[in-house]
């Protein structure tokens, strides 16, 4: 009876291990197994360097800081304030016809808290706001002059160090990292807090 019952906890315990939403079994973009940073998941970047779409073009570099812990299962995988930086793939400035401002960065690899890097395949795109107040002055004078609203251009983006970026992903994101792997880091993570 006894080894009946070992058998049995030894089975439950695997089923919650691999039951978990936090590691894939068929899901998209993600090596069954692995665990991943799910998709529609929000990182909280401080930016580091202004932002300015009159200024800046494609190939700067931009700086961030991560806002909070990025965890998956409640085991720290990237710790807060670790440093991200990233190259501008795409840069214009407002536009006529109300068009607003385009920043796109793509984030450079990121180090997890083991040491592994991780790769963020979409990038942080930053957009200036609609400009209201051009849109109604448009508005107003285009029942006076047909197509006058075209000449008004979008809002730039104005962003000082500092700002709060919200770079929310499209995708899953596979860390490369199985469950032992997230457990081992658990550990150490413990041994350096304890240790400290």
């Amino acid at each position: 009876m006894k080894k009946f019952l070992s058998v049995l906890a030894v089975v439950c315990l695997m089923l919650l291990a691999f039951s978990s939403a936090a590691f894939a079994d068929e899901i998209e973009d993600v090596e069954a197994g692995n665990a991943y940073i799910p998709e529609d998941t929000v990182i909280n970047l401080i930016l580091l360097d202004k932002l300015d779409s009159n200024v800046n073009k494609k190939g700067d570099t931009v700086n961030f800081e991560l806002k909070d812990d990025l965890a998956v299962e409640n085991i720290v995988i990237v710790p807060k304030g670790t440093k991200f930086s990233g190259v501008i793939r795409k840069a214009h400035g407002s536009r006529i016809f109300n068009q607003s401002a385009v920043i796109r960065i793509k984030l450079d690899d990121v180090l997890l808290a083991n040491g592994k890097p991780v790769s963020f395949k979409q990038d942080v795109k930053i957009k200036g706001g609609i400009n209201y107040a051009n849109m109604a002055v448009g508005t107003a004078i285009g029942f006076v002059v047909p197509f006058s609203g075209m000449f008004f251009k979008g809002r730039e983006i104005d962003c000082p160090p500092g700002t709060i970026i919200d770079y929310k992903l499209n995708d899953n994101v596979d860390l490369g990292l199985t469950k032992m792997d997230l457990v081992q880091m658990k550990s150490r993570e413990r041994a350096q807090n304890a240790a400290a």
